[in-house]
């Protein structure tokens, strides 16, 4: 009988992007088990038409979800994979009966485990740590980096290439995408330098500008609009997830703060500019093709990284990136031969 598991998602967009190596690892090593998901909805957006996956499972967040009780039970699993520390997610799974359950070794739900995982080294990127707990399955770590994967179906590009068409964005010029906006305040450059690379790159070759993000990124992206020479394609708040992705793979070049639109592009095998400040590139920085991928993060301009208090007065790090070194950076990626991982025909 093939092995059935469940494997519990992170909360974050690009957190779950980066369990996608893992994923592709677990199917590699089970091809014929029976692997399920337990995730928020936004997690659900990441994973929609991953191959490696059979099934997802919403996860409710009001009240303790009997509908979702009785659906995990039903799934009859062996086995969990616990990628988050969740003291209710790891109750969840006792009370569905999944007498097997390997997470990392932690006070908060660790004696709900019934195999608690030694927390990796914090040098290591969050993709990789994830690797660590297949283990007790007996499937090795090798401990290399691995590009995310999502899938966007046929019907998502074409709504893509209808949005672009609808604002005159052609293939006759580079498209570059800004995407200013970030969870926290401190992780967002300023939106004045943010609007100057739009215009350095309006002149260089012609690059058609396109502003991204949230509905709560509206102000952001009115400000770097109101201070713009040329005026942008402005799709902020006015696509959804999945959209946007569609989006950002017609993009040449996306210059994005650190948030999961950075990894999004990386999947979608994009040039990317990132911009880190307060977070540490060789733990949730992009996995991309290092020919097409650039971080720029001063870690001497903050007083101490990772810095996680979303309220720290100042934002040193952020402040000390340049227009300069942001422009440089992406006319360089778009000098590199167009043919090599273009726009889509």
């Amino acid at each position: 009988m093939s092995e059935r598991i469940l494997v519990v998602m992170p909360n974050w967009f690009g957190e779950t992007l980066f369990a996608t190596p893992m994923l592709r690892a677990l199917r590699s090593a089970q091809p014929q088990a029976f692997i399920a998901a337990l995730g928020v909805p936004r997690a659900a957006e990441v994973l929609k038409g991953n191959p490696c996956l059979d099934a997802f499972i919403p996860f409710e967040t009001s009240g303790f979800g009997l509908r979702m009780l009785r659906h995990l039970r039903r799934l009859r699993c062996d086995t969990a994979l616990v990628l988050r520390r969740s003291l209710t997610r790891t109750a969840l799974l006792c009370a569905a009966g999944i007498p097997r359950r390997i997470g990392f070794a932690n006070r908060k739900s660790g004696w709900l485990l019934t195999e608690g995982v030694k927390p990796p080294d914090g040098s290591l990127h969050k993709a990789q740590t994830y690797f660590a707990l297949m283990g007790p399955l007996g499937i090795p770590a090798d401990g290399a980096a691995r590009p995310y994967e999502y899938h966007l179906t046929r019907e998502e590009r074409h709504e893509a290439a209808v949005i672009f068409g609808a604002h005159g964005v052609g293939r006759d010029q580079p498209v570059a995408i800004l995407h200013p906006g970030a969870n926290w305040f401190h992780k967002r450059w300023p939106a004045e330098r943010f609007a100057r690379v739009a215009d350095q790159l309006a002149d260089f070759r012609r690059c058609r500008i396109v502003l991204t993000g949230s509905p709560e990124d509206r102000p952001l992206a009115q400000a770097i609009e109101q201070a713009l020479i040329a005026k942008p394609v402005n799709l902020v708040g006015r696509t959804t997830v999945r959209q946007l992705a569609a989006c950002l793979e017609l993009a040449d070049v996306v210059v994005s703060n650190d948030t999961g639109v950075v990894h999004l592009a990386c999947a979608l095998g994009r040039r990317v500019v990132a911009l880190y400040g307060p977070t540490l590139p060789a733990v949730t920085g992009p996995l991309g093709d290092p020919t097409r991928t650039v971080v720029i993060h001063h870690p001497g301009c903050c007083p101490s990284i990772p810095c996680v208090n979303p309220n720290h007065p100042g934002h040193p790090g952020m402040e000390a990136i340049s227009v300069e070194e942001v422009c440089d950076a992406v006319k360089e990626l778009l000098a590199r031969e167009k043919g090599e991982g273009g726009r889509p025909n």
